[in-house]
This record gives C-alpha cells, sequence and structure tokens, in this order.
C-alpha cells in the first residue's frame, strides 16, 4: 500500500511508480468519487484514445509532420482500399 500526504490547496503527488505504471502526465485529470466512510476512488477522467492522441500529436509535431503533404497519399490510399473491397461502385460524393 502507498500513502500520499495532502499539501497547500488540497494538492496530492502521485508516486513516480504509480505515474510510470499508468502513464500518467502532467495536467491529467481525475474524476474523485466519495465512497463513504473516508474512502475516495481517483479515475482517469480521460479517455485512453484521448491520451494516445495527445501523444501521437506531440510525436508528429517533433518530426515537422506536415498534414497537407500526407493528405493526397492518404486519399489514393483510401481509394485503394475501398475498390478492393468493394469493387468498382460508383459513388455519389467525390
Amino acid at each position: 500500500m502507498t500513502t500520499v500526504q495532502m499539501r497547500g490547496k488540497g494538492t496530492i503527488t502521485f508516486p513516480a511508480k504509480l505515474r510510470d505504471k499508468y502513464k500518467l502526465q502532467e495536467g491529467e485529470v481525475f474524476t474523485i468519487i466519495d465512497l463513504g466512510g473516508g474512502s475516495f476512488l481517483l479515475k482517469p477522467k480521460v479517455l485512453e484514445v484521448d491520451i494516445l492522441s495527445r501523444r501521437i500529436a506531440k510525436s508528429l509535431k517533433e518530426d515537422d509532420f506536415d498534414i497537407e503533404e500526407w493528405l493526397p497519399i492518404i486519399r489514393e490510399e483510401r481509394k485503394k482500399i475501398f475498390q478492393e473491397k468493394y469493387g468498382n461502385i460508383k459513388t455519389s460524393g467525390k
């Protein structure tokens, strides 16, 4: 069992072992659930997909990723996959 101490303004620091284990980062948002009898449950409010999308965005930014450069390639690949799956179906859109 790990113990933590509440500091000024209600601040609690998560031990590094738990931050690493659950990949918690500064700014994480939690829901606190009062279980009664002095017991609380902290649950991360952010979905895993949100965390992953932030990491991907950070990585792309660090690599100077330019979406405008990739959009035509992505569109062409999407067309190929669609044709492989559905054949030459005429669509009403582009």
